[in-house]
């Protein structure tokens, strides 16, 4: 009987700290700022000032909410449900898939993991973000590049370009609307759907483009296209959508409106409640799940709700699960 390929799937996440530790915080602000720093002018003593304001910002906030970024977690289980689908697949008889969860700014690093399963007969590499940019599938591709031989890089494949996958929009969809039923009441008056995206740079401080793939075109579609749907779906109770950034506001001239402008805008002329959904990531962390509490703050809603991720839901699993099958099936092609 013919062995199986041994393909190891990792499953590339941005990372976050795991506590509300001033430590762990500024150890994973230090990392993302060091690789922001590849590709935009971060002078050293500004890295270091951002990660210490920010870690003890979450330190302070942790007296009165101990919430924790749960991205990593979410991303372990994301992982585990991955390599069940996988493990009870039909291309189980050809694979013998090993799925690792591994994240760019906390430990396990994606290039340990990338170096450690080197000698897997094939890798396959899923950028955790529905947006590319040079800060996510194109670390991951810098990095093969530095790193791999020309021969070596044909047993790899990278999953990305997930923005412009319509069978994505389509889970997204279903989700908010499943979500939002099991938390609203029938009949309950029309609401705003308020679309939060990872902001990018859109000018740097000279006021000239980014001289780097900042992902802007990407997000712009896939916020354009995902509001176009959720507009046209029969689900739809809403009687406003509006997309908003969430915003880091380093180095020039970041995406409007921020969530900021958009609570601004709340709390002068009112609403009556508003659901936040964060069509941009795949998993909640640090820079969604505080925000329903910051709105309520600042603004005159009278209710806020907040719908979460696509996290580890089994609809998701299915959608990786064939994205992975279907590229472990062109590598061995390529053999």
């Amino acid at each position: 009987m013919r062995q199986r390929e041994k393909i190891a799937v990792i499953l590339a996440a941005h990372g976050e700290a795991e506590t509300t530790r001033f430590i762990e915080n500024y150890r994973v602000a230090s990392h993302t700022l060091a690789h922001a720093a590849l590709v935009m002018p971060i002078p050293k003593p500004l890295q270091r000032a951002i990660a210490l304001t920010s870690s003890l910002k979450k330190k302070l906030r942790a007296t009165a909410d101990t919430q924790a970024s749960p991205q990593n977690s979410i991303t372990r289980d994301q992982a585990a449900a991955l390599q069940r689908q996988l493990n009870h697949s039909p291309a189980a008889a050809l694979f013998d898939f090993e799925v690792h969860a591994a994240f760019s700014a906390s430990p396990p690093y994606v290039e340990h993991v990338m170096e450690q399963t080197r000698s897997s007969d094939a890798q396959v590499i899923v950028s955790m973000a529905p947006i590319d940019s040079s800060l996510s599938c194109g670390l991951i591709c810098s990095c093969l590049a530095n790193s791999r031989k020309a021969e070596e890089l044909g047993k790899v494949k990278v999953l990305s370009r997930f923005w412009n996958d319509e069978q994505l929009y389509s889970i997204y969809c279903d989700h908010l609307f499943e979500q939002r039923s099991l938390r609203q009441a029938p009949g309950s008056e029309a609401q705003t759907l308020l679309l939060l995206f990872h902001g990018t740079l859109v000018a740097d401080t000279k006021g000239n483009t980014p001289q780097f793939r900042t992902g802007l075109d990407e997000t712009r579609h896939f916020a354009r296209r995902l509001q176009q749907l959720i507009e046209e779906d029969p689900r739809n109770p809403y009687s406003r959508i509006e997309t908003v950034y969430l915003n880091h506001n380093v180095g020039g001239e970041w995406t409007k409106p921020s969530f900021e402008e958009s609570c601004a805008k709340l709390r002068q002329n009112g609403a009556g409640s508003v659901d936040l959904f964060a069509g941009g990531y795949f998993a909640d962390g640090n820079e969604t799940i505080h925000r329903a509490a910051e709105l309520a703050a600042t603004a005159s809603v009278k209710n806020v709700t907040s719908i979460p991720c696509i996290n580890s839901t089994p609809a998701f699993t299915a959608w990786l699960t064939a994205r992975v099958i279907e590229a472990a099936r062109q590598l061995r092609g390529l053999r």
